[in-house]
């Protein structure tokens, strides 16, 4: 797998300029270019941090089996607050959750 090439496609798909990128993770425009261009290998902090704001994860990201799905970041935070639920909430949550697929 090209990591460079992945990333920057990756980025380039989600519509954000490699400077909206470098602000918002703190990350120079210069790394994530040198990253994309592949003369640079990111530790695994900073592609974390990189692929976050892009709406991934290195696992997501490093997959390259379509048999596998990850869940969204929505998906995610709705396990999430499910799980703090008492079994009985949780019950009722998925009982409504199929109501509402019908």
């Amino acid at each position: 797998m090209d990591l460079a090439q992945k990333f920057k496609q990756l980025r380039t798909g989600r519509g954000i300029s490699v400077y909206k990128l470098s602000k918002e993770t703190d990350i120079s425009e210069n790394y994530i270019r040198k990253i994309e261009k592949g003369t640079s290998q990111p530790s695994v902090l900073v592609l974390e941090k990189l692929l976050k704001r892009l709406g991934t994860t290195i696992s997501e990201f490093y997959n390259e089996s379509n048999d596998v799905l990850y869940p969204t970041a929505y998906e995610r935070e709705l396990v999430e607050s499910v799980r703090v639920l008492s079994q009985e909430k949780a019950d009722a949550v998925l009982h409504f959750a199929k109501l509402m697929a019908k």
